[in-house]
């Protein structure tokens, strides 16, 4: 019970985080969820210890976009040995490490201040804030969530050592042990040796004197050798890794954060960081252009970003001398600067999760502040006041956040909530495209990608989304223009090349069309999307051998085949010479016909009947005189790039005729799998 009565702040900040996250729970997996916990194998075997420390974050292009993040993906791995694919789990751990980080910016506070209630106000104001949700309500947040929390304990563990500059050994292994826990969790924890000078600093460990700061340095020097000794380390095994520092290209969708204009956008960005800790009402999972448009000059939001930079650099550097004013600063700077774009290039403009432990500035400050008016002797009814309007905000702050968790409950959800609150973002309108595509209503689907496209024009995923679109309507040469642009961004994903590939094909471009199959193929593309087109350009040349064999392969590599593959390999066999086995393949094309299917049906009898009476037979494969081709309509056997499940890729890749065969269906909008900062 006494217990109780000394720790009542802490389980007080317990309660409130719950109460502010507890419908979070609901939520499902959404955008990167997806792909880094539900569909990552690595997860879903705690046994591989290899594939989860030594692969890269994503399971996907995971060197390009350089991220290595074991430990968040050893928790997730625990997680789902305990839950299998159940998110509720998922997201009860995140709510639970939420509530443990609060508890430690309580701390954290308690220990800088000697204010109670200044310390509770602290750590509530970090428990309820707003602008964590994207954190705490999508499960990748872990990430960020572990990161922090062994950022601020061993913050805690340096200020709590006894007076005096040294560090015992204990301290020291500790701090090296949370250092790399949570690089490992996330590359954000790399501040924590600027955060603990700045904290020595507030706790006059160090003045601004000569004699004391070479006693600091040296005193200082083994903490120092170690950190950075654990820093080389974990660099050594993130190169060995992904075989560089910072991958290729953490987001081909914004080039221009890696142009000679990215500091002018990276000033930009500190408006809304400072809007989105202190006004958190206009809150978004997406500020990439549309919502925030990259500059190229000294706008007046740019020069106002860049005075909120300069003056919080300022106060950063008079913490020595006015440790209250410059502590809050100095945090801002130190764990918002890696992740701002002014030092690298990180991927994106501004996002909310790159602002969790920023904000513990704001509860530092919220502290002092309270600090210094209790200190003041303020007249009790002022203190009732202003207790009352810390009440209203807090509750205010938390309904705000609960109201928002579901918008994190799908990837839909997201994407809904994106169009609802920043309909100028790219993202709305192509989200509004997908919406309209799903109800088949073809034209204004496209129109809404082209609007997509008319505001940002750059994203590669877009661009591929245009072109297939085109390539289901026919518009071959218009596609070929958008893959090609989509494929000078992004050459390293070989979805963009197979696209282009089938456009090629269509516009009777069929030497092109192997080019980029081979390159697809060259950088992993899945064999059986290259198969069928190069089988499909092999026999456009008239190189009969190759395009058998290609059917042949594609046939192989699909288990067994579709029905229009099979039919693609008779009319093949037929050309070369091959009628017995042309026959036989019509045959199997006729076997894996959907019950009830007669169009198709009767179009493969009619192949059948033709192969039989010697119409294929015509020098160099030709058509004879008086004969027709069944399938020589279709212009292109477009192979789905969506991977959809076995039990319905007969269905979906039926043909009807027409120039094209397999219509595409656009997805929506990326997720911020190619977003994710490096910083």
């Amino acid at each position: 019970m006494k217990a109780l009565r000394r720790n009542w702040p802490m389980a007080l900040v317990i309660i409130a985080t719950v109460a502010a996250y507890a419908n979070a729970l609901a939520n499902g997996f959404a955008y990167d969820d997806v792909f880094i916990v539900r569909q990552n194998p690595h997860v879903h075997t705690l046994s591989d210890l290899r594939g989860i420390w030594l692969t890269p974050y994503w399971p996907m292009f995971g060197t390009e976009l350089g991220l290595w993040r074991p430990l968040a993906i050893f928790g997730y791995a625990v997680q789902w040995a305990i839950a299998g694919d159940a998110p509720w789990f998922f997201h009860m751990v995140n709510v639970l490490l939420h509530a443990g980080v609060s508890v430690l910016v309580w701390a954290l506070v308690r220990r800088l201040t000697k204010s109670t209630a200044a310390a509770l106000l602290g750590g509530l104001l970090f428990a309820v804030h707003p602008v964590h949700t994207e954190v705490v309500a999508n499960v990748v947040g872990q990430a960020e969530l572990i990161a922090a929390g062994a950022t601020l304990l061993a913050c805690i563990v340096h200020i709590s050592r006894p007076d005096g500059v040294s560090v015992p050994w204990g301290r020291r292994v500790l701090l090296v042990l949370l250092f790399l826990a949570g690089l490992l969790a996330k590359e954000s924890a790399i501040v924590l040796p600027g955060l603990l000078v700045a904290l020595d600093f507030v706790q006059r460990r160090v003045r601004p004197e000569r004699r004391s700061f070479i006693t600091y340095v040296r005193a200082m020097g083994m903490p120092v050798f170690l950190l950075a000794s654990a820093t080389v380390l974990y660099f050594a095994y993130r190169v060995d890794v992904l075989g560089s520092i910072g991958g290729v290209d953490a987001a081909p969708n914004l080039g221009f954060l890696r142009q000679e204009h990215r500091v002018l956008v990276a000033f930009r960005g500190w408006i809304e960081y400072f809007r989105l800790l202190v006004l958190p009402l206009d809150l978004s999972a997406d500020y990439s252009p549309g919502v925030i448009l990259p500059v190229e000059g000294w706008t007046p939001m740019v020069a106002l970003g860049a005075a909120v930079f300069v003056g919080i650099g300022i106060l950063a550097v008079l913490t020595p001398w006015f440790p209250r004013a410059g502590l809050p600063a100095a945090w801002l700077m130190v764990t918002a600067l890696p992740t701002s774009n002014l030092l690298v290039p990180i991927g994106v403009i501004v996002a909310e999760r790159l602002l969790y432990a920023p904000s513990v500035a704001l509860s530092i400050a919220v502290a002092f502040l309270w600090e210094r008016m209790e200190l003041a002797s303020v007249p009790s009814r002022s203190r009732r006041i202003a207790w009352a309007f810390a009440g209203v905000v807090l509750v205010l702050m938390a309904v705000r956040s609960f109201v928002r968790n579901p918008d994190w409950k799908s990837t839909e959800a997201v994407q809904a909530a994106i169009a609802r609150d920043h309909p100028e973002s790219y993202r709305s309108q192509w989200y509004n495209g997908y919406l309209a595509f799903q109800q088949r209503q073809i034209e204004i689907g496209s129109g809404y990608l082209f609007l997509a496209e008319r505001i940002w024009p750059h994203d590669p995923e877009l661009l591929n989304e245009i072109g297939f679109t085109l390539i289901s309507r026919g518009q071959f040469d218009s596609a070929v223009a958008y893959l090609e642009r989509s494929r000078e961004i992004t050459r390293w994903i070989p979805r963009t090349q197979i696209i282009l590939a089938q456009a090629y094909i269509g516009s009777g471009r069929h030497h092109d069309a192997l080019e980029t199959i081979g390159d697809a193929i060259d950088l992993g593309a899945e064999l059986e999307l290259a198969y069928p087109l190069m089988a499909q350009s092999f026999e456009a040349l008239g190189r009969l051998d190759l395009a058998v064999a290609g059917w042949n392969a594609s046939v192989r590599s699909t288990g067994g085949g579709f029905w229009n593959y099979w039919s693609r390999l008779a009319r093949a066999r037929a050309r070369a010479g091959d009628r017995a086995g042309a026959l036989a393949a019509a045959d199997s094309a006729l076997a894996r016909v959907p019950a009830g299917d007669s169009p198709v049906q009767d179009l493969l009898v009619q192949l059948r009947d033709e192969i039989r009476d010697g119409c294929y037979d015509g020098g160099g494969g030709t058509v004879v005189a008086g004969c027709e081709d069944p399938i020589g309509q279709w212009k292109l056997l477009a192979p789905l790039l969506l991977n959809p499940p076995r039990e319905n890729a007969t269905q979906s890749q039926n043909a009807t005729p027409g120039r094209v065969e397999a219509s595409p269906t656009p997805i929506g909008p990326s997720p911020s799998t190619i977003q994710e900062p490096t910083g």
